[in-house]
């Protein structure tokens, strides 16, 4: 059976780390990595996929079910006040850095409903 390689960018998609988080990890933890084939440049790379299954396995069973976000309102800012109410300090930190740090359009494209996206084009239906 062939080895099967795995790059840091289809980790990060299928985990939701960030492609930096992947590698560091991978330092971290000595997996087995290769100069990706036919890549130039020297700094692509793959990771044996063996060597990352426990990773994955742990990422997956880390995935939570959706929380319900009950308010008394159906104003978006409500609910964006009573969805950031129930972070703990940690997440309330990161999403607070990530979106000085990236802006809107960074959440938006994060969370696939960027400009031009098929998710994103419901103009007008949020009022």
């Amino acid at each position: 059976m062939a080895d099967e390689w795995i790059t840091p960018k289809e980790l990060a998609q299928k985990t939701g780390y960030t492609e930096q988080s992947i590698n560091q990890r991978a330092a971290k933890e000595n997996w087995v990595k290769r100069r990706r084939p036919g890549v130039q440049g020297g700094r692509a790379h793959e990771f044996l996929l063996a060597s990352v299954a426990p990773f994955l396995a742990q990422a997956r069973s880390a995935q939570e079910e959706p929380a319900t976000y009950l308010t008394h309102s159906n104003q978006p800012r409500d609910i964006w006040a009573a969805a950031f109410a129930r972070l703990n300090r940690r997440e309330k930190h990161l999403i607070t850095q990530f979106i000085l740090r990236e802006g809107i359009t960074g959440v938006m494209k994060k969370l696939g409903l960027a400009e031009g996206s098929p998710e994103g084009n419901d103009e007008g239906q949020h009022e």
